[in-house]
C-alpha cells in the first residue's frame, strides 16, 4: 500500500505535462505542481514544521488549499483543512484541540485569524498568501524537496466534521484508510488512467472535496477544473467547455442544476460518471438531471470517519431506485438495533461501516472515539437497512427522525414527495418543539420560478399521498435555503422556525 506522497511522485513521471488543476485564472500541470508543492515543503522544513506536526490550512478552496495539502503530505506533516467561513468560535476549539503547529492563510481568512492570534503560543509559524513576503519566499524557494518517509499507518490529515453537534471533532485518517479508499473508489467508478476530468465545485476543506474528488483525481492522472465556490451557471459551461466525464455534488448541487438547465445553452453529454451523496438525492431529481445529460447519476454514500464512499450502485448491473448501492471494495456494511445486535434484511437499524477505510478516530477526543468507533467500524448515526440482495437503502439521520406524538417520522420521505411536485424546487422538512408532541414535522420550501404554490396545496397533496401523522403542521415559503458546504442547514431551519426570523431567508 501506498502513502500519499508516492502517489504524486508516481503521477509526475507518468504525465508530467497533463493539466492537474484548471482555475479561472490558472492551469498547473503536474509538474509544476511538484514544484509548487516542493516550494512550500521546503518554507516549511526550515519554518521547523517536520513529521507529525500539524498544519491549518484556513483558506478558500483554491489551489493554494491543494498545494498545501499535497507539501504536507510530502513533508510528513498533518494537513489540518479549515473551512474558510469559520470563525474566532470555531478556531479556537479547533486549534485548542489540535496543537497546531503552523498555519497558511490568505488575506480574507488572515483577517479574522490575525484577532485571535496570541492567544496560540504553540503556532511557530504563519503564511499569508498575497502578501509580498509569501511571493517572494514561494519565488526563491528550492523547486526540489526530498520526501520525508511516512508508515502507511501514520496520520496523513485531519478533516473537521461536527455532524448534528456543532462540535468540531478531528478526523484522523492514516494513509492506510484514505488510499485504500482512493483504490475502492476508481474501481468503482471505472476510472481510466490519465483520461478523466473531474469539475469540483465541493469545498476543500472537505472530505467530500478533498478525497472523494481532488485527490481520487490526482491519484489517477487526471484533470480536475476547480471552483472556489458554487456557480450553477459557471458549471454548467465548465462541464461542456472541458469536456468534463465526471461530476460529483451534493443532492443540492443536482437540484440547481436542473432547475437553472437550458438544453438550448448548456451541454451535459460529456459526462460519463456523476456521483452524489452527504445525503440521499431525491428520485425525480435524478431522473431529471439523467435525462438532460445521458450520465447514469449513482447514488453513494460514506463519510469523513471512512475516507470517501464506501457504498455505491454499480455503475453496470442491477440498479434498485432509493439504494445507495453495494459496498466497494473492503468496505462492509452492518445493521444494528440500539443493543448493538445485528439485524436481519429488512429491518431497520444504525449503520455501521467498516474495512480498510475506517479512520484512527477521533484526533485527541478519546471519548468520541469510544463512543462513534468499534471493532466493527464506524457507527454512523444513520438508519437504514440491507436487502435480501445485500443493497444498502438509507432511511435518514437517526437524529433527525422527528418523534411526534410517539410515532417515528422520517423527514427524508416526506421531502421525496415533496421533490415530486413540479412546483417544488427546494425543500426541507425538520422537527420543530411542540409542547403537545414533544416535536411536530415542518417544512421549508423554496418554489420554482413563477409559482403560486401555497401551504393549502401542498397539505392536500402531501394528504393525498401520506399517513395524516406524517404530514408537516405548518409549510413556510422562502426565497433561498440556508446552505453550508452545499448541504441544507437544518440546524438554522429549526431555530429560524422556533424563534420566528424566517424572514432572513426571503428578499421581500
Amino acid at each position: 500500500m501506498e502513502c500519499l506522497s508516492t502517489i504524486l511522485a508516481r503521477n509526475v513521471r507518468l504525465v508530467p505535462e497533463r493539466p492537474l488543476i484548471i482555475t479561472a485564472r490558472e492551469t498547473i500541470t503536474y509538474s509544476e505542481f511538484d514544484a509548487r508543492t516542493a516550494k512550500l515543503a521546503n518554507l516549511l522544513q526550515v519554518a521547523g514544521v517536520g513529521k507529525g506536526d500539524r498544519v491549518a490550512l484556513y483558506l478558500p478552496s483554491d489551489t493554494l488549499m491543494a498545494t498545501g495539502f499535497w507539501a504536507c503530505q510530502r513533508l510528513g506533516a498533518i494537513p489540518a483543512p479549515i473551512s474558510a467561513m469559520f470563525r474566532h468560535a470555531e478556531l479556537r476549539k479547533i486549534f485548542a484541540q489540535t496543537g497546531i503547529s503552523a498555519i497558511i492563510a490568505d488575506s480574507t481568512t488572515w483577517s479574522y485569524f490575525s484577532q485571535i492570534r496570541h492567544e496560540f503560543k504553540d503556532l511557530r509559524f504563519c503564511l499569508i498568501d498575497g502578501s509580498d513576503e509569501f511571493a517572494d519566499q514561494m519565488a526563491t524557494a528550492s523547486a526540489s524537496f526530498a520526501d520525508v518517509e511516512c508508515d502507511v499507518h501514520d496520520i496523513a490529515c485531519l478533516f473537521f466534521t461536527s455532524g448534528t453537534t456543532g462540535t468540531p471533532k478531528g478526523t484522523a485518517q492514516p494513509h492506510f484508510s484514505i488510499t485504500s479508499t482512493l483504490r475502492d473508489m476508481a474501481v468503482s467508478h471505472r476510472n481510466r488512467f490519465a483520461s478523466e476530468t473531474y469539475v469540483c465545485a465541493v469545498p476543500l476543506f472537505t472530505n467530500f472535496g478533498l478525497n472523494v474528488t481532488l485527490n481520487l483525481c490526482l491519484y489517477c492522472g487526471g484533470t480536475i477544473v476547480l471552483h472556489d465556490r458554487w456557480d450553477t451557471q459557471r458549471v454548467l459551461g465548465d462541464i461542456a467547455k472541458y469536456k468534463a466525464t465526471y461530476f460529483g455534488g451534493t443532492p443540492t448541487m443536482y437540484v440547481y442544476i436542473v432547475n437553472e438547465f437550458d438544453p438550448i445553452k448548456h451541454d451535459l453529454t460529456s459526462l460519463r460518471v456523476c456521483t452524489t451523496g452527504g445525503s440521499p438525492v431525491p428520485q425525480p431529481v435524478i431522473q431529471r438531471f439523467e435525462q438532460m445529460s445521458g450520465a447514469r447519476v449513482t447514488q453513494v454514500y460514506g463519510s469523513t470517519e471512512t475516507c470517501g464512499q464506501n457504498v455505491m450502485e454499480p455503475t453496470l448491473g442491477v440498479r434498485k431506485p432509493g439504494s445507495a448501492g453495494l459496498p466497494v471494495g473492503s468496505s462492509r456494511i452492518s445493521i444494528v438495533d440500539d443493543n448493538g445486535q445485528r439485524l436481519s434484511a429488512g429491518q431497520i437499524g444504525e449503520v455501521i461501516i467498516g474495512g480498510d477505510c475506517v479512520a484512527a478516530g477521533y484526533w485527541m477526543d478519546e471519548a468520541a472515539t469510544a463512543e462513534a468507533f468499534s471493532d466493527d467500524g464506524w457507527h454512523s448515526g444513520d438508519l437504514g437497512y440491507l436487502d435480501d440482495d445485500g443493497y444498502l437503502f438509507i432511511v435518514d439521520r437517526k437524529k433527525d427522525v422527528i418523534i411526534a406524538g410517539g410515532h417515528n417520522i422520517y423527514p427524508l420521505e416526506i421531502e421525496t414527495l415533496l421533490y415530486r411536485h413540479p412546483e417544488v424546487a427546494m425543500c426541507a422538512v425538520v422537527g420543530v418543539p411542540d409542547e403537545s408532541k414533544g416535536e411536530v414535522p415542518v417544512a421549508a420550501i423554496v418554489r420554482t420560478p413563477k409559482s403560486c404554490l401555497d401551504a393549502a396545496s401542498v397539505d392536500l397533496y402531501l394528504r393525498e399521498n401520506l399517513a395524516a401523522y406524517k404530514v408537516p403542521r405548518a409549510v413556510h415559503f422562502i426565497d433561498e435555503m440556508p446552505v453550508e458546504a452545499a448541504k441544507i442547514r437544518k440546524r438554522d431551519l429549526i431555530v429560524a422556525i422556533s424563534k420566528g426570523t424566517l424572514e432572513k431567508y426571503r428578499r421581500s
